[in-house]
């Protein structure tokens, strides 16, 4: 750790901040929503204002200032020190104590056997995970017209209790389908340092066995690409979007009956488009091309599977009302225009829908739907089902929906 009496104009890393309560009013819990640090600090409010200058431009002599002009009262140099040490202890702060921690990491997940389960381990035995997943996909669900086969979803990454009706929509289109050799799954970069598409090689392990990734099947995808997909592997570490659609694959076809090509995609509804921000990696369009020839050119039978939620509104994501039934109505409204994009086979356009107005409601998945829609161009889609998750105590409210792609 560095010495605190070092860091002249500390920067705080990206953090997220809960009031908590229960006795505690004015405390703050304040964590990385990235997961790289798991540390929880718990600050005071005025400690949380400190936070806030803490900008890499600030000296510590100008928060100290500052601080007095808004409390009337100065700040201790021991306390705020004190503070600075406690934030770099916690991996919080940006420097060298953090990037070292950081490559820490990324050493230990490229050593791994396996990425480990993150959500799985949470949901009980065995036994309860199939039996959750019997109740919640249907036998009798979505009717398979005679002659086709399904060839890809769009399903939620959502928990399965607040997704569970697009989760059993969609996968219920698979009971009594043939088990393929590999299924292609794209999900979202919630919180990772990639800006454009990651990839990992490591076989995914959960409560229901593991499953190995088609290695030579990736290697084909990034030797179309020109570039490795790999570098920021380590973001699929704690990413979610991926491990909820195979947790549920290897209930309806055993964890070692397929393999699994997992990517994450970043938001393409930003200023750069699909192009990555930063401009380092591939633009998704350019792998959109890759992962289709390669499906193409690959033996045996690809499902390609898109983890994707889509708007995100309410106190947690930063709306300072109530979600009132007319304002959830505008969701579903926005919702269904950019899905009826996906329905008739127009991804651009979808695009196009989700990012106008600057994502107002913070579709966080449009990456991936993108991806998977424009994979399968030429299958038939079919939207089964859209849903709103909304907590009337929480104010909190995430869409989701179910496609099934045929031919």
């Amino acid at each position: 750790m560095i010495d605190a009496t070092e860091i002249q104009r500390p920067r705080l890393r990206p953090v997220e901040a809960r009031p908590l309560g229960d006795g505690q009013a004015g405390k703050f819990a304040v964590h990385d929503p990235t997961g790289l640090s798991e540390a929880v600090l718990t600050v005071s409010e005025p400690a949380l204002f400190i936070l806030s200058l803490l900008d890499g431009r600030h000296t510590l002599d100008e928060v100290s200032a500052k601080f007095e002009l808004r409390y009337r009262q100065p700040v201790r140099e021991e306390t705020l020190r004190g503070l600075i040490g406690n934030l770099d202890g916690a991996q919080l702060l940006d420097g060298p104590a953090f990037t070292a921690y950081v490559e820490r990491l990324r050493s230990a997940y490229r050593s791994a056997r396996v990425r480990p389960s993150v959500f799985g381990t949470r949901l009980g035995s065995t036994d309860e995970v199939r039996s959750m997943f019997d109740e919640m996909i249907p036998q009798d669900g979505w009717s398979r017209p005679a002659g086709v086969i399904v060839v890809g979803l769009i399903t939620p990454h959502l928990d399965y209790p607040r997704g569970g009706p697009c989760y059993g929509h969609g996968y219920s289109a698979l009971r009594g389908r043939t088990c393929p050799k590999r299924v292609v799954i794209v999900g979202t970069n919630h919180f990772g340092r990639s800006m454009s598409v990651v990839a990992t090689a490591k076989p995914f392990e959960t409560v229901l066995g593991e499953t190995a990734v088609d290695a030579a099947f990736l290697d084909g995808v990034e030797a179309r690409c020109g570039v490795s997909l790999r570098a920021e592997e380590m973001d699929h570490r704690r990413e979610h979007s991926v491990e909820l659609q195979l947790m549920i694959l290897q209930h309806l076809f055993g964890a070692e009956s397929f393999t699994i090509v997992p990517f994450l995609c970043a938001d393409p509804c930003g200023p750069t488009g699909t192009k990555p921000l930063d401009g380092d990696g591939i633009d998704l369009r350019e792998f959109v091309v890759a992962l289709r020839e390669t499906i193409r050119s690959a033996e045996g039978d690809t499902l390609v599977i898109a983890g994707a939620d889509m708007s995100h509104v309410g106190s947690q994501f930063g709306d300072a009302f109530r979600l009132e039934p007319a304002f959830l109505s505008g969701v579903e409204e926005r919702d269904r225009r950019a899905l009826s994009f996906l329905e008739t086979m127009r991804p651009d356009a979808f695009l196009v829908s989700v990012a106008d107005g600057h994502n107002p409601t913070r579709v966080c998945s449009a990456g991936c739907m993108f991806v998977a829609a424009s994979v399968l161009w030429d299958a038939r889609p079919e939207l089964l089902h859209y849903h709103q998750a909304f907590d009337e105590e929480t104010q909190v409210c995430v869409s989701c929906a179910a496609l099934v792609y045929t031919r």
